[in-house]
This record gives C-alpha cells, structure tokens and sequence, in this order.
C-alpha cells in the first residue's frame, strides 16, 4: 500500500526532529547534515504535492516524487547544478 502525502510529511518530519536533536548534542557529523538538507528539500516537494491534493489534483507518490524529485540533476543541470 502506497504511502500518504501526510504520513509521507510525518515520517519525514519525525525523522528530521530526531537529527536535529542528535545534531544539537553535537553528535552530527556531515552524513547528518546532508540527510537532513535532503530532508528539507524533500518536505518541500511533499508539502506542494499536499496543496496539489487538496486543489483536487490527484497525486501519486510512487509516480510523480520519485521520478521527479530526487533524481540527481547532474553538474550540467540548468541553474548552476549540484550545490557547492
């Protein structure tokens, strides 16, 4: 059974609050940071699908997030690319 947007938002939201505690103990190190700048990006993502849905559009995780969004755009990508 696919995920829904709001359990989707939840899992991540919790995950998030639970690195960001780790992080103020100063036990993060640079794999905690980029997950959770990964993190941000991706409620982002999640929280426009949210307002597609509830505009009555019909969102499908399995389709339109993973295919969409967290495919590396690559150093050519228009915009500059990855981030330094």
């Amino acid at each position: 059974m696919t995920k829904s947007v709001m359990q989707t938002i939840q899992d991540l939201s919790d995950e998030r609050e639970k690195l960001i505690s780790r992080e103020g103990a100063h036990h993060a190190g640079n794999e905690t940071q980029q997950r959770l700048l990964k993190i941000d990006h991706d409620l982002q993502v999640l929280w426009d699908f949210r307002r597609r849905e509830l505009a009555g559009e019909n969102v499908d995780l399995d389709e339109d997030y993973f295919d969409r969004y967290t495919v590396d755009p690559g150093d050519d990508a228009p915009g500059g690319g990855r981030p330094v």
